[in-house]
């Protein structure tokens, strides 16, 4: 997750950097943190082996790429060694074959954090506090990964709510018990935005809300499930142009990989009659 857009190559402090995409093409369970020892090594091989390496193209294999080195003396900060924030501007990344799809893609932690503003995003990364660049790059050990989920809205109402710096992350989830749920971020951030509008971010301080919203949620899906058997096919969910929480929440949550305008439509009328009435029944 970038502190700031691209070229630039910006880091969230100085004592750590997100590698999680490098190489571009893994397991969607891989973990860099499993295998810390051997990629350590590996990181100072390719950092010192870099300048002798010439022009050409050379592929990436199996689950690490020969690009992805250290970047600052102390050894703290992994990153591309290829980017053009390390080559006076020159983007050298044609260099492996995944050099396209490492210019051209970030993940979706990474773009909701920088829909932040510079106060929100120093809150929200008291929650990685003490981790280096292996941890920060984990979704495991980083709990950025899956709060972030919930969406930029979220994100900065519950800064607004907040009455002090994230200290560390035992903190953070005694003031906010709601995000110790176990509902999925990103098929329910809908819902939960649409009910923090109306009803206050101070709901999520409330240890009960997070059990009334995981059964409200429940109770939400299934609906819209049984509402949807029989939708029509049509276009990819995601590319319709609706809310992208809402075909977030049709694709992950219902299923729906496939639908018409018209059927969306109405899929999203149910939802939002369903928290209307949610707000107007739960009191904290």
């Amino acid at each position: 997750m970038p502190h700031r857009q691209a070229p630039t190559l910006c880091f969230p402090d100085r004592h750590k950097s997100c590698f999680a995409c490098c190489p571009p093409i893994r397991p969607a369970a891989y973990e860099h943190i499993q295998h810390q020892n051997i990629i350590q090594r590996e990181l100072r091989d390719n950092t010192r082996e870099f300048a002798a390496r010439g022009p050409a193209v050379a592929p990436i294999r199996g689950f690490s790429c020969w690009a992805l080195g250290y970047l600052d003396r102390r050894r703290r900060l992994v990153g591309c060694l290829l980017h053009p924030a390390q080559n006076d501007g020159r983007d050298l990344r044609y260099r492996v074959d995944y050099g396209e799809k490492c210019r051209r893609e970030s993940c979706p932690a990474s773009k909701t954090f920088l829909r932040l503003d510079e106060r929100g995003r120093r809150y929200w990364l008291g929650l990685a506090n003490g981790l280096d660049a292996f941890a920060y790059s984990s979704r495991v050990h980083n709990p950025l990964f899956g709060l972030l989920g919930w969406g930029p809205d979220v994100l900065r109402g519950v800064f607004r709510e907040a009455d002090r710096p994230i200290l560390c992350r035992e903190a953070f989830f005694r003031e906010f018990p709601f995000f110790s749920t176990r509902s999925d971020p990103a098929a329910h951030a809908y819902l939960l935005r649409g009910i923090a509008e109306r009803s206050g971010y101070a709901i999520f301080r409330s240890g009960r809300f997070r059990q009334v919203f995981e059964e409200f949620a429940e109770q939400v899906v299934g609906e819209s499930r049984r509402m949807s058997n029989t939708a029509p096919g049509g276009v990819f969910t995601h590319r319709l142009s609706m809310d992208e929480y809402f075909l977030d929440f049709a694709r992950l949550s219902v299923g729906l990989r496939r639908t018409d305008p018209k059927h969306a439509e109405f899929l999203k009328r149910i939802v939002d009659r369903a928290i209307e009435k949610f707000n107007s029944g739960f009191r904290i």
